[in-house]
């Protein structure tokens, strides 16, 4: 949860009139860019109405507005119309600005005209009126300045409300959002409309007013044109109109289709980033990097769009708001500003909409798809489900439910336990209670408050009693009497700040189990009536698992009806309700007596249950306890200042653009000729552009000469074959006509050119990012949330893709144009070289100064974003935790804080943009007069031709505006180059070595065997941490089935580290034979398979996962779902996964896994902890599986349940990074004094008595064997 403390520390400093016209409040910010780097407390704060929380109360009325018309005349809702029922008013006051730059803009060329006549040979104006006439020029240059400046910063400030609005709205979205939209959805195209479709609006207000006011202007300008010279010239105008207008028309449509493809090619590439970054982990073990960077590498040219329309970032958003959401969110002043919510019950364009509805919200009485009605008993039984289908698919089609039939009463102040295998619907019903599972038919009710604890923990980038208040007071006794039950006292003084230790983004610093117990704590430090705890003892051991129930669940949570689920059939005893599911139904409910008495499977089971496991947590991210701790332990009693640990801060470039940066993106082309030829095709083309001009200028000079030598009373002679000068009429104009072909071919060549290299440019660098990306070191991901990373991939790529090769075109454009003005106006006069060389040594000096603060700003504005973006994929993966405890506040709260910080950088970056802009022009407008008062004060007479002195005037106005738009392209230009500076930065990141390549080159086959050797282990996650695994000594024979424990930060997953080489390593870690030190990385992890504790599935087909390489037939994919019991499950291998496989079970999700491990056959299989999130029948089939499919390989296995390696060949013990044990389970046990014996004692005396049997069997069986 974002906290936006440098919004607490800045004030809002209000400007005085002169500030404003002047724009004199951004010179504080300018003036210590050029001192230090810009920091958050520096930057400039905008009034409120830029607050994002306001702006998104505004708009959000007015699109339930236009939801509610809509539904009213039949039609689809349009963001458009709302957006203009909502800002017209505020947008107008641009047309004043409008109006006035383009009248002054008109009369200019008039008294241009009128000046110029001054140098004409038979002009009989008085230098006075000359001078005047100059005079009136400058005043109408300097209103025009102020008008225009003004007109831009107005015209973006508007522009930034509406993305400051469209942004909010479309999180506001998010939260009512239903789980089944979220997951068609992801969060890769929320990411790009917020980063990319948001920013077309700057570019579509400042143009919008002229689509009605250049009209107005080309009917004037027509007017003047025909006074001077009659009917000739509407010729050519209307042969132009007849040629471009149609041109323009296909081309604009042409551009809008593209445009679509690109935005959804983009959802796709960011969508694949998102789940990259999310996986990081597993994606170096699973051996992934070829098939993820051929579907990066696919769909990234795709996503090269050419320049977009605002309307159709309309549409995408549009589309995002008309998704389908709950019926029954609560209503709430932030997150429905405007007191109404969407009720989806009609079909548009095959998008659910929603009709706005003045609901009010009960905690005591739900709305579900119809109304509910109070049943008499209600405070008996404070939930109950009366004949309750439901489905995740269509509502529908009642082949699809999810939940068939459920009735179920839930009796007020007891504890009902739930049960089942794996996909039979437990999590579904949870679901279903919270409102995220829609209903098909039946009745549901609850009575009460509800606070619920989700299966898969979720935290949030905060301290860890953020995480557990959630916004709630601080109540130190019950926080601490929570925290006790929930067994998280211990390891608060494992952390460096304690409790205010950052947990890192989805808890990486944490393991397995400490987050589910945060998790835990947060649902049971809340309030309420009903407590819906979804698993949460699967990732802790035994003996914590007994604290927890018998502490928590049972002990501070008495008096509280409580819905548990749960694979730990154990405690069922306890419960004063089972409720039996399977395949969506119940199958069974009772007390436990009851269900005993039925003889049925689940009296069998319970006879025959499996017993608690004994490992700890599930696994331990060492990143908590590695990081350096800087005081001691807080105490709970300790009254003195508490030091918060803070999250690191995103890297910086400091100091202005450095060359390097350009140098290394022309390097991207990766082709210098394709450079060379972008560069030539531009200098040819305004070589040609100033040659017309030159050639203009020429003719001009011998018409003037031809005419002043004819005879008095003699007309100049017309006809084309007339000779004027040294050549003919006609070929001056064949020489002109020439000329402007020329320039329109070679206009476009030039755009093709620069699209080529631009597109070679941002296409090599993305690859090479990601290539970095995909081999870093397991530390960056700790240390860098998500958002930082996507926002390197959606906002900096997005400008690269997009803006850059425009603002390049741009401004190498300008400063070649620019050139030839010195040129000709050097020509023409050149005493003109002396008020431009001063000119041009302010502008460079002016430039540098601006750009160095404005560098900074927006490399700030660049850092500033990647919050937000961490927002969307926070929000996303816990949607159901914070809807449960009606935290949309909170989390938009957070949202809004992030965008305004934000807003405040993009703010000061525009503030000083136009100070710039204004103060050259003011420059530009002083030059025009130097020049001006040379010709007009000068008197040089006939020394200068007429068409020269034109022409230098002409050119010198010209100038000053070139000068204005060079250094705003040259600012725009650097300001986008940050992006490149930015992307640049991740191709330094710290990465693997030896991926690819290695000394050692391991014979066909390897291994063949599956022997591993420790010798001498010790591995470091930083070279100025501890070592985390110490002096490792063991070896590990072909087929041994070994078993791994350890208490928490025992080492464990470290373990695992080390044999996949995440980590650096000193000592050797041997297969068969050979050290893995030497071997490529790659190929070292591709022989080795695993079944995480967290299994990772893409959003792609089902046999994607299962075979992303298509190395294997349909026939051996099958076989493989069939052994692991899915194959009836699935319908097709080309069955869509759900990002992060969130249409699958936690327990489906493992087999899959173990699918993709009897796939690949290795010899060596790593099962960290993968049985925890199952169902004791599950669990059984995994073992019987691997003993049965894995049977002459290598298994490690991190234990869970004790149960599951009593049988194995060796078991190894962890502790503080240690090996403490390794033997044969019997031979441990058969030692009372030892750390193996001590956890088997924890689980009671029956079960240590069945676990001690079951491993002296299996040594008695081994001794006969060997």
């Amino acid at each position: 949860m974002v906290r936006a403390r440098a919004n607490q520390k800045r004030v809002r400093k209000k400007p005085n009139i002169l500030s404003r016209i002047f724009v004199w409040w951004i010179f504080p910010v300018l003036i210590t860019g050029n001192k230090r780097d810009v920091e958050e407390d520096d930057l400039i704060v905008p009034s409120k109405k830029f607050n994002s929380e306001r702006q998104g109360e505004y708009f959000e009325r007015y699109w339930f507005e236009e939801v509610s018309a809509a539904e009213r005349e039949n039609r689809e809702p349009s963001l458009w119309k709302a957006l203009r029922r909502a800002y017209w008013v505020q947008y107008m006051p641009g047309a004043i600005f409008v109006l006035i730059i383009s009248a002054l803009r008109t009369v200019q060329p008039l008294l241009f005209s009128q000046l110029l006549s001054y140098w004409s040979v038979d002009s009989d104006m008085q230098q006075l009126d000359a001078g005047l006439y100059a005079l009136a020029m400058l005043g109408i240059n300097f209103i025009t300045m102020m008008c225009t400046h003004h007109n831009n910063l107005f015209v973006m400030r508007f522009s930034m409300k509406v993305k400051i609005a469209a942004s909010s709205l479309l999180f506001r979205k998010l939260l009512r959002m239903s789980q089944v939209s979220v997951g068609d959805v992801a969060g890769g195209k929320l990411v790009n409309l917020l980063s990319n479709d948001v920013a077309r609006f700057d570019y579509a207000f400042m143009f919008l007013h002229y689509l009605w006011v250049v009209p107005l202007q080309v009917g004037v300008v027509l007017y003047f044109v025909y006074d001077a010279a009659g009917w000739a010239p509407y010729v050519g105008l209307f042969g132009v109109i007849i040629i471009i207008l149609p041109l323009q028309a296909g081309l604009t449509k042409l551009t809008g289709v593209v445009r679509r493809m690109t935005a959804k090619r983009t959802d796709r590439r960011i969508k694949l980033m998102s789940e990259i970054i999310n996986g990081i982990q597993i994606y170096p073990i699973q051996q992934y990097f070829g098939i993820i960077t051929m579907n990066v590498t696919l769909i990234l040219p795709m996503a090269f769009a050419s320049f977009s329309e605002m309307l159709i970032s309309l549409e995408r958003i549009q589309g995002f708001l008309l998704l389908d959401e709950r019926s029954d969110i609560q209503i709430t002043p932030k997150v429905n500003g405007a007191g109404s919510k969407l009720f989806n019950n009609s079909k548009k364009g095959g998008l659910d909409t929603g009709i706005v509805l003045p609901t009010k919200y009960s905690p005591t009485e739900t709305n579900i798809a119809r109304p509910i009605q109070e049943e008499p008993n209600m405070a008996d039984y404070p939930v109950q489900l009366n004949k309750v289908s439901a489905s995740w698919a269509d509502v529908n089609d009642t082949k699809e439910m999810t939940l068939k039939n459920i009735s179920l009463r839930v009796r007020k102040n007891k504890l009902c336990a739930v049960i089942g295998p794996v996909g039979s619907g437990k999590t579904s019903l949870l679901q279903l209670l919270l409102k995220e599972l829609p209903v098909a038919s039946g009745n549901l009710s609850i009575s009460g408050t509800m606070s619920y604890a989700s299966q898969e923990p979720w935290l949030f980038p905060a301290t860890v009693r953020e995480n557990i208040l959630f916004g709630l007071d601080y109540d130190v006794a019950k926080y601490k009497e929570v925290c006790k039950v929930c067994s998280l006292l211990p390891d608060f003084k494992q952390f460096p700040y304690g409790d205010l230790s950052l947990v890192g983004e989805r808890g990486v610093s944490l393991s397995g189990g400490q987050r589910a117990r945060i998790n835990l704590a947060r649902a049971i430090y809340r309030e309420a009536d009903i407590y819906l705890l979804d698993d949460p003892l699967s990732a802790v051991d035994a003996n914590v698992g007994r604290q927890l129930f018998d502490g928590c669940i049972k002990g501070y949570l008495s008096g509280k009806t409580c819905i548990l689920v749960t694979h730990q059939i154990h405690y069922l005893k306890a419960a004063d309700f089972i409720v039996v599911l399977n395949e969506g139904s119940i199958e069974n409910m009772g007390s436990y007596d009851e269900l005993m008495k039925t003889g049925t499977e689940f009296s069998m089971l319970l006879s025959d249950q499996a017993s608690e496991g004994t490992d700890t947590d599930k696994k331990e991210r060492p990143a908590m306890m590695r990081g350096i701790s800087k005081v001691s332990v807080k105490s709970d009693d300790n009254d003195g200042e508490e030091k918060i640990q803070v999250l690191e801060a995103e890297e910086r470039q400091s100091g202005s653009l450095k060359w390097d940066v350009l140098a290394r993106y022309m390097k991207a082309v990766n082709s210098w000729c394709i450079v060379l030829m972008a560069f030539l095709v531009l200098v040819i083309t305004q070589g040609a552009a100033t040659t017309g001009d030159y050639w203009l200028s020429f003719w001009t000079n011998q018409v003037d000469a031809y005419i002043k030598d004819l005879p008095e009373g003699e007309n100049p002679d017309t006809a084309l074959n007339a000779q004027v000068g040294l050549l003919t009429t006609g070929q001056y104009l064949i020489v002109l006509g020439s000329l402007i072909l020329a320039i329109i071919v070679l206009t476009q060549l030039r755009i093709i050119s620069f699209v080529v290299m631009t597109m070679r440019a941002s296409e090599n660098l993305h690859n090479t990012i990601y290539e970095k990306l995909i081999v870093a070191i397991m530390r960056f991901f700790d240390t860098n949330p998500s958002g930082r990373v996507l926002n390197r991939f959606s906002k900096d790529m997005g400008a690269m893709d997009e803006l850059l090769p425009r603002s390049m075109l741009e401004t190498v454009q300008m400063y070649l144009s620019l050139a030839s003005v010195l040129v000709l106006n050097a020509t023409a006069l050149p005493w003109t070289l002396i008020p431009t060389s001063v000119l041009l040594f302010v502008f460079v000096f002016l430039l540098k100064w601006y750009i160095n603060a404005a560098q900074a700003v927006k490399r700030l504005e660049g850092t500033t974003k990647s919050p937000v973006f961490g927002m969307i994929n926070s929000t996303i993966s816990g949607l159901s935790t914070i809807r449960s405890s009606n935290s949309q506040d909170r989390l938009l709260t957070s949202f809004d804080d992030a965008q305004n910080l934000h807003t405040s950088a993009f703010y000061t970056f525009l503030g000083g943009s136009t100070a710039f802009g204004l103060y050259l022009d003011a420059l530009c407008l002083i030059y025009l007069g130097i020049v001006m008062s040379i010709f007009i004060l000068g008197d040089f007479g006939e020394l200068i031709p007429v068409g020269s002195v034109g022409l230098a005037v002409s050119q010198s106005m010209v100038l000053t505006m070139m000068l204005q738009m060079a250094a705003k392209f040259t600012a725009d230009f650097l300001g986008q180059m940050t992006a490149v500076e930015r992307v640049l930065e991740y191709t330094k990141l710290p990465t693997e070595e030896n991926m690819e390549t290695g000394p050692t080159t391991p014979p066909k086959g390897w291994p063949s065997a599956g022997e591993v050797t420790f010798s001498n282990v010790y591995l470091k996650y930083s070279p100025d941490d501890p070592p985390v695994l110490k002096d490792l000594n063991f070896a590990i024979k072909s087929g041994w089935k070994v078993g791994v424990v350890g208490r928490t930060g025992a080492g464990k997953s470290s373990l695992i580290s080390a044999l996949f080489r995440l980590s650096d390593i000193t000592g050797s870690i041997k297969i068969d034979g050979l050290d893995t030190q030497g071997i490529a990385k790659k190929l070292l992890r591709s022989k080795i398979s695993i079944i995480p504790q967290e299994p990772v599935l893409f959003s792609a087909s089902l046999r994607y996962n299962l075979d992303p390489f298509d190395d294997y037939c349909d026939d051996d994919i099958w076989r493989a779902l069939e052994q692991v019991e899915l194959k009836e499950s699935i319908p097709a291998l080309d069955y869509k996964v759900s990002e992060g496989g969130s249409n699958f079970s936690m327990g489906q999700r493992q087999l899959v896994c173990l699918a993709r491990a009897i796939l690949r056959s290795n010899k060596i299989l790593i099962m960290d902890e993968a049985t925890a999130n199952v169902d004791p029948q599950t669990d059984a089939l995994i073992q019987k599986t691997i003993r049965k499919q894995f049977a002459t390989c290598t298994v490690l296995t991190i234990a869970h349940r004790l149960n599951t390696i009593m049988d194995s060949d060796r078991v190894l013990v962890m502790d503080q990074g240690v090996a403490a044990e390794f033997d044969h389970p019997y031979i441990l046990l058969s030692n009372p004094n030892s750390k193996f014996s001590s956890m088997v004692k924890e689980t009671g005396d029956n079960m240590s008595k069945i676990l001690f049997e079951v491993a002296k069997t299996k040594y008695e069986s081994d001794s006969k064997t060997a």
